[in-house]
């Protein structure tokens, strides 16, 4: 028996970036890390280019005020695996 796996297809920056802005979001970059907020929506999305090709990593949702903290290994918010799972956990 064989597992069949279905094509990793992942997305682009630009691709990001247009759905993210359809949705109602400015996108703006902060040294790398790039942003996207809404007046509305409670939370923020931020990802990373994923090295030097034009795929997006580390999608993260998280609220404005809450942010990450190393010397204790916090984490804030919520990993996504996608722009669209983003995206609703950032208006929702």
């Amino acid at each position: 028996m064989t597992l069949e796996t279905k094509p990793n297809n992942p997305m682009t920056l630009a691709n990001a970036i247009k759905k993210i802005e359809k949705a109602g979001f400015n996108v703006e970059n902060i040294n790398g890390i790039y942003r996207a907020s809404k007046p509305t929506a409670p939370r923020v999305i931020e990802f990373f280019r994923n090295g030097r090709s034009d795929e997006i990593a580390c999608i993260n949702v998280r609220r404005p005020s809450d942010h990450h903290d190393s010397m204790t290994d916090y984490c804030a918010g919520s990993w996504a695996n996608n722009i669209t799972q983003a995206i609703r956990l950032a208006i929702s």
